[in-house]
């Protein structure tokens, strides 16, 4: 277990916004999985509640489907990914 004085900083609103639609996207995807290859040892994924989940199969499925990969490349580097830190080359002169 780590050992942290601190408490986590809240995710922002683009973090929850990810984390949603990810579990989403993995939601679907195990779903799809088990049409495919239906066996009697699989389980279907257990459903999540609230109003974001009803909205994401009407509003953001669709929109993800009809999304051309380049743009969704784009917007990922745009949002998700961030530039390495740089450190100065000697940071006790400063």
């Amino acid at each position: 277990m780590p050992i942290t004085t601190r408490k986590p900083s809240p995710p922002t609103k683009l973090q929850q916004f990810r984390t949603i639609t990810e579990s989403y996207l993995l939601q679907v995807a195990q779903k799809d999985f088990l049409r495919q290859y239906p066996s009697g040892s699989a389980t279907t994924p257990a459903p999540r509640h609230g109003w974001v989940y009803k909205l994401l199969p009407i509003i953001f499925l669709p929109g993800y489907k009809l999304t051309p990969w380049p743009v969704k490349r784009r917007l990922l580097k745009l949002f998700f990914v961030h530039r390495e830190q740089q450190w100065p080359d000697k940071p006790w002169e400063t």
